[in-house]
């Protein structure tokens, strides 16, 4: 099933959200690809028992697995 753009971005804003509450650098909070991969790779480092942080990953694998579709 395909995601639509306005369902992306909606994401992206939700992940954006959620990232304020980890701890990752300032330039790995916002919802650009590379920081989506990082976070996802390297995120549960100090945040795995954040509020929030299972919710980021589900978020990181619906975006980066639509922009492998692609």
């Amino acid at each position: 099933m395909s995601t639509s753009l306005a369902d992306i971005l909606r994401l992206r804003s939700e992940f954006e959200e959620l990232a304020i509450n980890f701890d990752v650098a300032e330039e790995k909070r916002h919802g650009v690809i590379n920081s989506l991969e990082w976070f996802k790779q390297y995120g549960n480092r100090k945040n795995r028992f954040r509020n929030g942080y299972d919710r980021a990953i589900d978020i990181c694998n619906i975006i980066l697995g639509e922009c492998k579709k692609e």
